[in-house]
């Protein structure tokens, strides 16, 4: 749950459809991650896409992810291999991302003071320690703890369900009846 990569600085109030994903894909229920990934941040720059890399970090200020519960933008983001580190979250953003596998800490406060375009950072989704490999500044929010953690750690609720399901051994728990 450790990921290092490069800042992609945003600001306040970050709407979900429009800024992180292009209401079309909504609009036509495209949920193909391959399909919605080039369009990832879209709305505030074009090329976004293009330029990061997996691993690499979404840092936001507050309300990020405002806007309508639609799961396009997160299943984007997922689909880059792209963290999100934000001084806070719209709640329905955060439960979306978590159940897509997409790593975020949706409270970093003072992630914007920690964080500038292109800084290095290695980030602990476990502890909530954040450095900053470029500044060497260092800073400690409130980590993710519980379903949340785990759901992450699966790499997703499908994934997570799945686990569930079935004992270590790989055997179907009594009473489990998930379908594929």
């Amino acid at each position: 749950m450790k990921q290092r990569g490069r800042a992609w600085v945003f600001g306040d109030d970050v709407m979900n459809d429009g800024h992180i994903m292009d209401i079309e894909m909504t609009r036509q229920v495209v949920y193909e991650p391959e399909r919605l990934a080039p369009l990832a941040m879209c709305g505030l720059d074009p090329d976004f896409a293009g330029k990061v890399q997996p691993g690499d970090f979404v840092v936001a200020g507050e309300r990020f992810g405002r806007g309508p519960m639609h799961i396009q933008g997160p299943l984007a983001l997922a689909a880059l291999g792209l963290a999100v580190l934000s001084e806070s979250m719209a709640r329905s953003f955060f439960r979306l991302s978590v159940s897509v596998g997409l790593k975020v800490l949706p409270f970093a406060t003072g992630i914007r003071d920690l964080a500038r375009q292109g800084d290095e950072l290695e980030v602990d989704f476990r502890t909530g320690a954040v450095v900053n490999l470029t500044s060497g500044k260092r800073l400690t929010v409130a980590p993710l703890a519980g379903a949340a953690l785990e759901i992450l750690e699966a790499g997703g609720e499908a994934n997570w369900l799945k686990a569930q399901a079935l004992d270590p051994a790989g055997q179907r728990r009594q009473g489990a009846t998930l379908s594929r």
